[in-house]
């Protein structure tokens, strides 16, 4: 893998994280539907924080991103923009499959796991 770095004005720098997020208590909830909804949720979120989605996976109970970002993003302010707002949409839009599992309308305790 050929590493490529960024310029800034007096920086040089390649800054990629590895994020994990896992759904609460690790139910199997994230179905198709729901992880192509993710994948846009993210992608949607990278671009208004100039954040570059690299990689973005995932199976029934967790989904993996690879982002590069610069130094000036605050990290755990874009992480815990992506958790507010993948939890609120997929809540909103995947209402009645998320009943079927949780008491509550949850989605929203994501464990993340970051490096």
């Amino acid at each position: 893998m050929v590493t490529i770095y960024d310029k800034g004005f007096r920086s040089v720098y390649s800054l990629t994280a590895h994020i994990v997020f896992v759904t609460k208590y690790r139910q199997k909830v994230i179905n198709r539907p729901i992880h192509k909804r993710l994948a846009s949720i993210f992608d949607e979120a990278c671009s208004k924080w100039e954040v570059t989605l690299l990689e973005f996976n995932g199976e029934d109970d967790h989904v993996h991103l690879l982002v590069r970002y610069h130094p000036q993003v605050e990290l755990s302010k874009f992480i815990a923009n992506l958790k507010t707002v993948s939890s609120r949409l997929i809540r909103k839009e995947f209402g009645g499959h998320l009943n079927q599992v949780y008491r509550k309308p949850v989605f929203t305790d994501w464990l993340i796991f970051c490096c």
